[in-house]
């Protein structure tokens, strides 16, 4: 498996028109979306340490607002909205502690599927790393288009910024990221 593939920059599965259905349980929403919102929250997060707790607060975000939701297909970018909300809150939380010197040390390796080969292991691990000293905005956004594969136009609304912002971030983060490999 190449790198590339390993970071997901490959094609995300398409479960849009899923809740489509007319219904469709809360229940089978949860079941149906829970790994979409755990692979993007582990993907900005950049570990499973949080994940169990975000994949729940983004489905109590969504039971207590999902009767503000217009059209049932728009359910997974909504979800992903609120997932990057909630997960953004985290990475900011995460680097206050370390500020602080409260936050536990993050373990990148174990961002990093283990059946990759060692020296793309390496490589994933060390961006994990970089993208730790990143700015919240710009890893979230650099994350989904690189990473999610995510569309420019997608990753400025789930930003809750303009396409010219998130292009912004995405090209400041690739640098930074370049700069930091090149220079290992």
């Amino acid at each position: 498996m190449t790198a590339r593939a390993e970071l997901g920059i490959v094609q995300a599965p398409q479960i849009d028109s899923a809740l489509a259905e007319p219904g469709l349980s809360f229940d089978d929403a949860f079941r149906r979306f829970a790994p979409y919102v755990a692979r993007v929250g582990m993907r900005i997060l950049g570990h499973g340490d949080e994940l169990d707790d975000l994949v729940q607060d983004v489905f109590l975000a969504a039971h207590r607002g999902l009767w503000r939701l217009r059209d049932a297909g728009a359910m997974k970018g909504w979800l992903a909205t609120v997932t990057v909300r909630l997960a953004r809150r985290r990475l900011r939380a995460r680097k206050v502690r370390a500020f602080f010197g409260l936050g536990n040390p993050v373990e990148t390796e174990r961002a990093v599927d283990t059946r990759a080969a060692p020296d793309e292991c390496a490589l994933l691990a060390s961006i994990y790393r970089i993208l730790e000293g990143v700015p919240t905005e710009r890893r979230i956004a650099w994350v989904l288009h690189r990473i999610e594969g995510e569309p420019l136009e997608q990753v400025a609304r789930m930003c809750g910024c303009s396409l010219a912002t998130a292009k912004r971030r995405i090209a400041a983060t690739q640098e930074t990221i370049q700069a930091a490999v090149s220079h290992a």
